[in-house]
């Protein structure tokens, strides 16, 4: 018998680069990952875009973005809508955004579609990123003033794996991944950066995270995975592992 794993506790998707994204009931994932999945970034005028790894684009991780449509494979994106840390929210074919954008980030900046052909990626986004309860529970053990929960590593899917404690994902490499209806392969560690001791909403800045992140699993939280059957994830799906 094929064992569950876990089941499906949280969504994320994140419509822009770097910005905080929306919690969602339900994921639709076709082969390159989930639809409107950044979709869009900030870039500079170069066109590279924007990570707030870097110290120059940290604000980023400040704000807030959500789709005021649903995306739709093969349509052209909906518009997005920016809240900004101060309260300020506009949407994306506002004439003045690019103005607001270069406000805040103190440098020439606007919003772009990240697949536009005079943008430079950061880096590409994986299919899918995958974070279990153990994982979290191990970090917040060996650290426990530190608060490890999803917001902090942007996963798409988070797995609740009941009482599990540990880096249960590691033995995962190269292996065929069920989320409800959806068939994943997982392909890689996911490796963390600075973006994850960012001060977002109410998260405070906290080095402490990726310390322990680097110290008791070298610097891998979650894992990426590629997508082998499209469908739709929601809350509550069971995930199942072929060995």
């Amino acid at each position: 018998m094929t064992p569950v794993i876990g089941q499906v506790s949280e969504l994320w998707r994140y419509p822009v680069q770097s910005l905080q994204g929306e919690s969602l009931p339900a994921l639709d994932f076709a082969a390159a990952g989930v639809l409107g999945d950044r979709g869009y970034c900030v870039v500079d005028d170069t066109g590279e875009g924007g990570t707030a790894a870097r110290p120059q684009w940290k604000k980023l991780i400040g704000w807030r973005a959500r789709y005021l449509a649903e995306p739709k494979a093969g349509a052209d994106l909906p518009k997005v809508e920016i809240a900004f840390n101060d309260g300020t929210q506009m949407i994306s074919d506002d004439a003045r955004l690019g103005d607001a954008i270069s406000e805040r980030l103190g440098r020439r900046a606007r919003l772009a579609q990240t697949l536009a052909p005079d943008v430079k990626r950061p880096y590409a986004a994986s299919p899918c990123h995958l974070l279990t309860s153990a994982t979290l529970k191990a970090l917040s053990a060996a650290y426990p003033s530190g608060r490890f929960v999803p917001q902090r590593f942007r996963p798409n899917v988070v797995l609740d794996c009941g009482d599990a404690v540990g880096f249960i994902e590691t033995g995962w490499m190269e292996q065929s991944l069920s989320v409800g209806p959806v068939a994943m392969k997982v392909v890689e560690h996911c490796l963390r950066c600075a973006l994850t001791t960012r001060p977002q909403a109410d998260l405070p800045k906290d080095p402490g995270i990726l310390h322990i992140a680097q110290q008791h699993n070298e610097n891998r939280v979650g894992i990426y995975a590629e997508i082998a059957q499209a469908g739709r994830v929601a809350i509550g799906d069971r995930a199942t592992l072929e060995r």
